[in-house]
């Protein structure tokens, strides 16, 4: 009988380091990479906001084929799309071309991973070889709902070093492009992945960040003009958030949002006192008012019970 378990365990190991092993190729579409940015000068607070990263569909750049990347801004429902650049893998690579989070240049394209590479070995990100890293060890990670290989890299002149990067995600600390972003000597600048989401799923968020849509980050510092003469309440909530509104506007429109970005509820505000009736699962959700031109004037992070 322990012959039996023993063979049984050993078929099992092997069945998961099989698993462990199997490649994940990088995404080309449904994507979405969400990332911190804070950047400013040394005489000022910092700019704080949410960098949203997204594929939509393809483009061609220098005669070449790329999945297109975009940054997503203002509504996470119907957000305005700005292409930065483009994507395409060849042979576990994954090449890029286009801006990064500080600079735009269309004509370099650099090796932004490479997954070929085995422990001890270097990774020259441009042609140059002026950017570049060196694998420190490689491991398995549970994703979701499958093992992925793991890269713990020492970056040279990053913010996070070391950084580690995941099969079909990328970086999970210095973000999608911060790796290949100069960091300028005159200003202060920062970044930090926050979360990767696939079908509208989160698929892994950085621990350092407790949801993929940060109330404070969603869409930049909140307007402390308008906290005076917005206000919702209770929090955390049951079936109802009471709107106040103060602001000379009467024509408002409140979204609540969940931490993958969905819109769960929008709806009209007109009056100066409106009792939303709620009917959501409890969790962490991120309320924001707009009015009718569609500009932000509030955003607050809330709590369903």
């Amino acid at each position: 009988m322990k012959p039996t378990i023993i063979i049984i365990g050993i078929l099992l190991l092997v069945t998961l380091n099989a698993k462990a092993q199997d490649y994940v190729p990088f995404p080309t579409g449904n994507v979405n990479w969400n990332v911190f940015y804070s950047g400013g000068s040394e005489d000022g607070p910092p700019d704080k906001t949410l960098i949203r990263y997204a594929i939509h569909g393809d483009t061609t750049i220098k005669e070449i084929q790329y999945y297109k990347l975009c940054i997503e801004e203002g509504d996470t429902l119907n957000p305005t799309i700005r292409g930065i650049g483009g994507l395409r893998e060849n042979d576990k690579k994954i090449y890029y071309i286009g801006e990064t989070i500080t600079i735009g240049d269309y004509e370099v394209e650099y090796l932004l991973y490479d997954f070929t590479k085995q422990i001890g070995d270097t990774i020259k990100h441009d042609p140059e070889g002026l950017c570049f890293s060196v694998i420190l060890d490689i491991d398995s990670v549970l994703i979701f709902d499958s093992y992925r290989k793991r890269y713990k890299v020492d970056l040279h002149g990053s913010h996070h070093s070391p950084d580690y990067i995941i099969e079909g995600i990328g970086s999970v600390l210095n973000s999608l492009l911060g790796h290949i972003s100069p960091i300028p000597t005159r200003y202060y600048t920062y970044w930090e992945h926050v979360c990767f989401r696939e079908n509208g799923i989160v698929k892994y968020l950085n621990p350092a960040f407790d949801e993929c849509f940060p109330s404070d980050l969603l869409y930049g510092i909140k307007p402390p003009a308008y906290e005076s003469t917005i206000q919702l309440y209770p929090n955390p909530f049951k079936n109802e958030i009471v709107i106040v509104n103060l602001h000379n506007c009467r024509n408002l429109v409140f979204k609540l949002i969940d931490i993958n970005g969905k819109t769960v509820i929008t709806t009209s505000i007109k009056g100066d006192k409106v009792a939303v009736p709620v009917n959501i699962s409890a969790g962490i959700y991120n309320a924001v008012i707009v009015d009718g031109s569609g500009k932000i004037l509030i955003t607050q992070k809330m709590v369903k019970e």
